[in-house]
Order: C-alpha cells, then structure tokens, then sequence
C-alpha cells in the first residue's frame, strides 16, 4: 500500500431483588487473565453511515447531486449482494490497487449502485488526484482504505470545491493535524460544502455559548457531532437542560468533555440518568466528574453497582475510606472490576449474576 501511496505522493504523506448468595464465595480473590476490551468497529462503521443519511434526510437538496436516490447508498442492508467485484478484480487494475490501499471491496459490493460507480472509474483519471489530496490534507497512509471503502463518493467530489473546504477550515484557524483527524475520522465531512458547515459550526457556537477555540475543540474531538442529525442534537440537548437539571455552564462542560452523548438515543441517555441519579442517588456534580457513566451500557453499570452492593463495599464518596471510583463502573474489563475493584473472584461475580 505505502509503495503505491509513494507513486501517487512525492515523500511526506503527511437492581432486582435476588435470592442471596453465601457471602464466603466472595472471600477470595482470584488471579484472572486481563484481556482488553473489543473495540465493536463494526458497529461504529454502520453509525457513521446512517449518521451521513440522517444529514441527506435533513436538508431538501442532497450534498450528493445529481444523485437521485439519496437511498440509493443505504450501506449494508440485510441482503445479499446486488454485485459482486470477484469477475473483476483480476481484470481491473483500478479495482487492483484498491484493494492494494486497503479497501474492503465486500463492503462497497452491499450498497447499490456503488459497485457499478467505482467500475466507471480509472484510477489515474479519476482516483489518483482525489487519493493524493486526501494523503496532502494528513489522512494517513493506513486509513485511507477505510476511508474509501466509508465514502467512495469522495471521487464524484470536484477537487476545487474539496480544497475550498479545506480552506475554509485553515481561514477559521484549524491547524492542519486538527483538520487531519477532522477529515480521517468523519470521510462525509468534505462533502458538505462551506455554507452549510459554517451554519453547523454557528449553531453549536450560539446554542453552547461556545468561543472559538472550543468550537474547533469540539470538532477535532468528535468531527461527526458536527454533521450530525441537528432534530436529534436539540432532543438531546433539551433532555439535558431540562430533564435531566443541567445548568447551561454544565451542560457545554458535559458537550466539551463527552460529545458522544448528543449521539446517543434519547430514550438511552434518559433512562440511564434515571438510573445513575435517582436509584444510584449520583448528583450532577458526581456524573460531570464522571460523563462516561452516561455513555455506558446499562446492564455494566446495573451489574457492577449491584455486586458492590451485594459486597457491601458501595462507597463513591471520595473522602470516606474504602472509596470506590466511579469510573470503575464504566472502565475495564468484568475480570479487572471484579479483582481490582471489588476484590472479589469470577466464581462469585457469576453466581451474582445469575441471580439478577
């Protein structure tokens, strides 16, 4: 892959109530192997994704025209394949040095109409130029097929328009590693034009009092939130000033420090703030100490909580002795919480469970 990046770039790429369990299970602490935990990229892909239709469904005139069909470039749907890149491969050598970047052409072969797009392409006439800018902006070498397999439309995208909003970003002080990772981490981002960024990039200044530093804070941060459906952005907006009881200053404190939580569904981020503050009795000052409580898994925190308590060790008050971190609740593996947190062993922690 580097080798073709060099032809095509000279050097310089850039709780329920159970049956109790005998308490002499948990009196001994097993040595458990720590294993890290699974990154589900999968389901990151397919957010981003849908998240890029959300913003077609948004607006009346798609970013993509002339595109029909914004539904054409649904991405992995439940069928099977309406093409398939294997007849060709061995003939095209466009095909040959996508995959030579890393591509995943079984990805591209699920969404209509996009196999039949990238075959109508020559990679030096329609692809080497576009791969090149995307390597000069700072999208490394390594990421650029996940890239591409994310948003092959990039190529339909004419180049002076891409560099006019790469532009616009370095003319609101976006250092260049900032609108790297900006252009890395969201592929759809260069498909919106300069108009509606700006009106995005405002919207999230006005809305959170924001000055300018910390608007591109955010965007280097989570590049997607700016892009992001703005119907779901004011739901949850509102559910954390107004349901949840968050003071304006806390609510950009929680949008700086965990921007995911504007992405999650609603009903998810308000039945987990039922469950952290009302049964958990967590106050507001204790959940912006520790934000990653709103974006994890329930059934984690339900579990985790509810052997601490079991063990009678449920004690977060930092100033008390036997003080049990609430990130502890939220980071780690099970096997790493139950010996390192809840001095416990597996056996036991299973046993817990069982009865939930």
């Amino acid at each position: 892959m580097r080798s073709i990046l060099r032809s095509i770039v000279k050097i310089g790429i850039p709780a329920r109530a159970g049956p109790s369990l005998p308490r002499q299970l948990c009196t001994k602490v097993a040595t458990v192997p720590i294993t890290p935990q699974h990154n589900a990229l999968q389901r990151y892909e397919d957010d981003l994704q849908n998240e890029f239709h959300q913003i077609l469904r948004e607006e009346r005139q798609s970013v993509l025209d002339p595109v029909a069909d914004p539904m054409s470039l649904e991405v992995f749907p439940n069928t099977r394949p309406a093409f398939n890149f294997a007849a060709y491969v061995n003939k095209s050598p466009t095909l040959q040095q996508l995959v030579s970047l890393g591509v995943e052409l079984h990805k591209l072969e699920k969404r209509k109409g996009i196999a039949q797009f990238v075959l109508g392409l020559d990679f030096d006439r329609d692809m080497r130029n576009h791969i090149r800018f995307l390597a000069d902006v700072g999208v490394p070498a390594e990421s650029l097929g996940e890239f591409l397999t994310k948003n092959p439309l990039i190529f339909k995208e004419d180049l002076g328009d891409l560099e006019t909003r790469v532009n616009y970003l370095q003319s609101k002080r976006f250092l260049p590693e900032e609108i790297a990772r900006i252009v890395t981490k969201n592929p759809f981002w260069l498909m919106l034009n300069t108009k509606r960024i700006d009106r995005r990039l405002g919207y999230f200044q006005k809305t959170f009092a924001l000055e300018g530093s910390e608007v591109r804070a955010l965007s280097t941060k989570q590049p997607r939130l700016i892009t992001y459906n703005l119907e779901h952005v004011r739901k949850n907006t509102f559910t954390v000033q107004e349901e949840m009881g968050f003071e304006k200053e806390e609510v950009k404190q929680l949008l700086l420090s965990k921007p995911r939580i504007w992405m999650i569904k609603t009903e998810a981020l308000q039945y987990r703030f039922e469950y952290l503050h009302r049964r958990m009795k967590l106050s507001h000052a204790e959940l912006l100490q520790t934000p990653d409580l709103l974006l994890t898994r329930d059934v984690r925190i339900k579990q985790r909580h509810g052997f601490l308590k079991f063990l009678g060790k449920v004690q977060y008050d930092p100033k008390k002795e036997l003080y049990i971190p609430l990130k502890s609740l939220a980071e780690g593996t099970d096997e790493e919480f139950v010996a390192e947190v809840a001095k416990s062993n597996m056996e036991c922690y299973n046993r817990f469970l069982k009865t939930l």
